[in-house]
């Protein structure tokens, strides 16, 4: 009986193989395995994609941080006046967004040649995609008025250029003027001691007459018109001139002034002394005072 049972198995085992091998060699078996393979390879693929497309969104993320750090970088550059640097800098952003432009367009294009579904997934490109055009925007925007401000410092450097030569120019003239002056100056001081030179000669008669200072004939009181000598008389400026010391008793005025512009007064020693009382008055008639003593 044990041996019939087991009999029994060992056909119904011997059957279901051969079931079994038939089913492995069908059409229908040889599809299912072909398609699940198919699915299988599919979905590793879509696998890498995704992996691929979230490896690009996170780049582009961090490349967006970067443009913002960099921001503030050419803002402070641009506040202490480093515009070269900052514009510089603004070309190596504008780099930046466009290399992330580019990795925008090739996910779009390999997702939409993948006919990937996420919705999540496109509106996260979607959303990084309109962040890139306003960065790009706005730098630009920043660009152009760093350009306007460097067009302005250099139009205030050639104001400043300009204002500085004009300010050599006006000193160089200055300098002129200040020589001129000078000179004009030292005419007029000389011009002016000439005007207010006078000469005085005291000395007895006999000396004036041989120096041909005064004629022989006393009477002629003048100062001879030539050939006097001149080394006898004492230069003077007649502003200075108050009181004149006439050294003698018996002094006698030669030249010609009128008598109401001075006055002949006694000193402690007993000698005469001339007192001018009106100095225009007392040398209107002549710049020469000739005394004659004894």
């Amino acid at each position: 009986m044990m041996q019939h049972k087991l009999t029994w198995v060992s056909l119904l085992f011997v059957g279901l193989m051969a079931v079994s091998c038939n089913v492995e060699r069908s059409d229908k078996y040889q599809a299912l395995l072909a398609e699940r393979d198919s699915l299988y390879t599919e979905a590793m693929a879509a696998k890498g994609s995704f992996d691929q497309a979230l490896n690009t969104i996170n780049e582009i993320e961090n490349a967006l941080e970067s443009v913002r750090a960099q921001e503030n970088i050419i803002m402070m550059d641009n506040q202490e006046g480093n515009t070269n640097k900052a514009v510089s800098e603004i070309n190596a952003i504008q780099q930046t967004l466009q290399e992330n432009r580019n990795k925008i367009n090739d996910l779009e294009k390999q997702l939409a040649e993948q006919g990937a579904s996420s919705k999540a997934l496109k509106q996260t490109v979607s959303r990084l995609k309109k962040q890139l055009e306003e960065k790009d925007v706005y730098i630009n925007n920043l660009k152009e008025e760093l350009q306007q401000s460097q067009q302005q410092i250099v139009e205030l450097n050639k104001q400043v250029t300009n204002l500085n030569q004009n300010i050599n120019e006006l000193n160089t003239n200055i300098d002129v003027m200040t020589v001129q002056n000078a000179a004009q100056q030292a005419t007029i001081e000389t011009q002016d001691a000439m005007l207010n030179t006078v000469w005085i000669c005291i000395a007895k008669q006999k000396v004036l007459v041989e120096k041909g200072i005064i004629s022989k004939g006393g009477l002629q009181k003048e100062i001879s018109k030539q050939g006097f000598d001149k080394s006898q008389f004492t230069q003077g400026n007649k502003r200075d001139l108050d009181v004149i010391p006439l050294n003698t008793k018996k002094p006698k005025i030669m030249t010609n002034h009128p008598e109401s512009s001075y006055e002949i007064t006694v000193a402690e020693d007993g000698n005469k002394v001339l007192e001018i009382r009106d100095k225009d008055a007392f040398w209107s008639m002549s710049n020469y005072l000739v005394v004659s003593i004894k």
